[in-house]
């Protein structure tokens, strides 16, 4: 069984004030007319005054990127209330992959007209109003605020003299230059201060990270720095014990835009090892990912570089996703082949693969792009780390003549070469966490096989690969809840596919009832059904995070040209997600499926 990494976290709570990350918009609400007479035609005006850099949706009800602005007249005697008026919305251009959406920005006021009645009594009336509104901007969205309540009051008298007016119109103004949500920062006691420092902007340290994290000028961050020990025991990776620090780019509304981070721990397969990372999120789909580590033994070794930018060109219509792969993982696992693979079937091995994924994308409409790429993996088997020698047999002396994996393909090691096209219809409102929308890629692969150890009869020196990824996502109009269903399949059309190139199941990203790659076979279907629920909104740290709770079941299997041999998978499960919109997740998943309660997840990234 696998249990996630666990970091010990501070939890630290601040004072709200005007425009916050908690209430960046400023929403007030006041009658055109203090005092009203019996029978007259009035109007409350509700105004949204929207801080620089944030946009406020429109007042479509279906609308998710952002969603919409709902305002709500509580049922009032002796008032007749109509349908709230807003002004026009702007046109605003996303990211090319979004295409464009209406939003508000600036002071926004709405209108909402009514009609006292004829036989109203005398004296003074609450008029309130149930508002729900999403603050969001060009790359993400906040926490959404649903029936948030807002009143005003009218005094109702008959001597004062009857006017029927015209209620006014809808109204965008500009707000100040100066309106921006404040940073709420807070003020530790020592040793608090020093071990949380905050680095003072403008000086030779935090110019060269933010210049690393390719922020742009007048970028508006600092630089939080934060203490993290760990620990975690998994089944894979064995018992992890050890302390992180990292420096966090951070935007004024609390949101991570990045990451520098030193660990040192002590694992007990590979030893004490030191690992760095760097991340940054500057934009939308512009992002990177560094990671780097080694153990004392100089056995667990890795180097992983994943970097996206679709914004290139004249308005966005072009980009590339490369991935650098250099790695040895003493602690990898191989259960054979087909869906009758057994948990006790497990064997360990030295994973050692030099690796790059290169793919180039032309995005000539909203929502779809385009791209043509290729792919170099070779990689060899070697023994794995001594620690799992008397727990489990090793995969390369399963792998020796007359041994049960002797005949698995590329189980002494292979280069694999390939080409490959791929179409992407992505309108997701969001592209780390959706929310509605939907999602599809489609890549076709013609891979060829340039070094190997023939192992299996028949052998192929090229072969075809196609997968599919679809997405929907469906969502209340606060997003507390999101429905998200997935599909994905494999095909290849070879069964002598090296094994690490074949199709596979189980990990985070496929049947989470299941260590990843726990299944390898010719061909393999997935299916996904997850509810996701909003359960509260916390500050840790000074950072606004949503937790979020996800029952789901993952279903599939691996199969070949003559169907399932084993076990279709049904596995339901929980999820817990703890959000820093829009960049940042903290996932841990837990299922149950014939290998027992399998927990898998960690840090997700917007890729």
């Amino acid at each position: 069984m696998r249990t996630i990494l666990c970091s010990s976290i501070l939890c630290l709570a601040t004072g709200a004030f005007s425009q916050t990350i908690e209430k960046p918009i400023e929403i007030t609400m006041s009658p055109v007319s203090l005092t009203l007479h019996p029978g007259e035609h009035s109007a409350v005006i509700v105004a949204f005054r929207v801080p620089r850099g944030f946009w406020l949706g429109d007042n479509d009800p279906s609308a998710r990127n952002p969603a919409g602005t709902l305002i709500e007249m509580q049922s009032q005697e002796h008032f007749a209330f109509e349908r709230p008026q807003f002004p026009a919305p702007v046109v605003a251009g996303v990211p090319v992959r979004k295409g464009f959406t209406n939003i508000f920005q600036g002071e926004v006021r709405a209108v909402v007209s009514f009609t006292v009645d004829e036989n109203i009594p005398d004296g003074e009336y609450k008029l309130t109003a149930h508002i729900t509104y999403t603050p969001s901007f060009d790359a993400g969205r906040l926490r959404s605020h649903a029936r948030e309540e807002y009143s005003t009051t009218v005094t109702i008298a008959r001597s004062n003299e009857k006017v029927q007016g015209t209620p006014p119109s809808p109204s965008v103004g500009k707000v100040p230059e100066d309106f921006f949500v404040r940073e709420e920062e807070v003020v530790l006691p020592q040793p608090w201060k020093t071990i949380l420092y905050r680095w003072p902007e403008g000086t030779a340290i935090p110019n060269f990270l933010h210049w690393m994290w390719v922020d742009p000028e007048n970028h508006g961050k600092h630089i939080q720095t934060v203490w993290a020990p760990f620990f975690g025991i998994t089944q894979l990776s064995g018992n992890t014990i050890g302390m992180g620090v990292a420096l966090i780019p951070t935007t004024r509304e609390g949101i991570m835009t990045g990451l520098l981070q030193l660990r040192g721990f002590y694992n007990q397969y590979v030893g004490t090892t030191v690992a760095l990372e760097a991340v940054s999120c500057p934009a939308a789909y512009f992002n990177y990912w560094f990671s780097s580590e080694i153990s004392s033994d100089g056995k667990n070794k890795q180097l992983h570089l994943h970097i996206e930018n679709l914004n290139l060109g004249d308005k966005a219509r072009f980009g590339y996703d490369l991935q650098l792969d250099f790695f040895h993982d003493p602690r990898s696992r191989f259960y054979g082949v087909g869906a009758a693979a057994r948990e006790e079937d497990q064997s360990a091995y030295d994973h050692q693969e030099n690796g790059t994924v290169l793919d180039l994308y032309w995005l000539p409409a909203e929502h779809l792009r385009f791209a043509v790429g290729g792919k170099f993996r070779s990689v060899d088997v070697g023994d794995a780390t001594e620690g799992l020698r008397d727990k489990m047999p090793f995969t390369t002396t399963l792998s020796s003549p007359g041994g049960k994996f002797a005949s698995i393909p590329g189980i002494k090691g292979a280069t694999v070469v390939g080409e490959r096209l791929s179409a992407i219809y992505d309108a997701r409102n969001s592209e780390f966490s959706p929310s509605d929308g939907s999602y599809i890629r489609v890549t076709g692969e013609f891979d060829q096989i340039t070094k190997q150890v023939i192992t299996a009869p028949g052998p192929v020196s090229q072969y075809g690969r196609f997968t599919a990824d679809l997405r929907k996502y469906f969502s209340t109009l606060d997003q507390k809840i999101t429905l998200v269903l997935r599909n994905g399949w494999t095909f290849t059309t070879s069964e002598n596919v090296p094994f690490f190139d074949q199709a596979t199941l189980g990990g985070s990203n496929s049947d989470r009832g299941f260590v990843e790659g726990r299944f390898h076979g010719q061909h393999s279907v997935f299916g996904s059904m997850e509810f996701r629920y909003q359960t509260m909104h916390v500050e840790m740290m000074g950072y606004p995070m949503d937790v979020e709770m996800a029952p789901f079941v993952d279903f599939g299997q691996v199969f070949d040209s003559k169907g399932i041999k084993g076990r279709f998978n049904i596995n339901p499960g929980m999820s817990i997600r703890i959000l820093n919109r829009p960049n940042v997740g903290i996932v841990g998943n837990g299922a149950f499926g014939q290998d027992g309660l399998i927990f898998t997840g960690g840090v997700q990234l917007p890729f």
